[in-house]
């Protein structure tokens, strides 16, 4: 018994491989973000997504409608046709940064516009992202407007899309994250190590 607990506390007193490979592990995750990932301001903006004249529906069939209703406006905002009409009325925003074939484009769009909405409310966040604060909110102001204006069009009148939080820059940069990032170069850096240590143990007290 005491040898099996000397061959614990041997195996942990391993600290400084496991240390030193888990902070290598997250200085690395962090140089790979600042180098291939562009850094971008976030600008986050909610709506709330209603049925006014619901009648003859339980509260509970109308908050499931409304919610319904807030994904199938996430998937409209990736179309083509949502996109150029976003552009169209983003005031003081500069659509070059769009550049391409229209495949291109597609997968910018995708990347720029993040979209959630909150389980069992009609509330629908979303975020738009660039390297300047000021062009990521004009952005999120557009997308909201534009989802104010298309829903009725898509899911009939009794819709409404309001505004309920403007949209609100971040005030450092949103992407890369650059905690989430090294935390999990820090985890995998450590797990690297234990197995490593795992794998050459055997052969260490053999």
């Amino acid at each position: 018994m005491s040898s099996a607990l000397q061959q614990v506390s041997r195996f942990f007193g391993e600290w400084r491989i496991l240390v030193g490979t888990a902070l290598a592990g997250m200085c690395l995750a962090i140089l790979f973000s600042l180098a291939f990932i562009p850094l971008q301001y976030g600008s986050t903006e909610r709506l709330l997504i209603t049925l006014p004249d619901a009648t003859g529906l339980d509260p509970y069939t109308a908050m499931k409608s409304t919610e319904r209703i807030a994904g199938n406006l996430t998937e409209l905002i990736y179309t083509s046709n949502f996109f150029h009409n976003a552009l169209a009325q983003a005031k003081g925003f500069d659509p070059s940064v769009f550049s391409g074939d229209e495949y291109s484009q597609r997968s910018e769009w995708q990347k720029t516009i993040e979209v959630s909405v909150a389980p069992g409310t009609g509330i629908l966040t979303l975020t738009a992202y660039h390297r300047l604060p000021d062009q990521a909110n004009a952005l999120a102001d557009a997308v909201g407007r534009e989802l104010a204006l298309e829903a009725p069009n898509f899911f009939g009148y009794s819709v409404r899309v309001q505004v309920i939080d403007a949209p609100l820059n971040t005030r450092w940069y949103a992407r890369p994250n650059i905690l989430m990032n090294g935390g999990l170069g820090l985890v995998a850096g450590f797990c690297v190590a234990l197995l490593w240590l795992l794998v050459r143990w055997p052969r260490r007290i053999a």
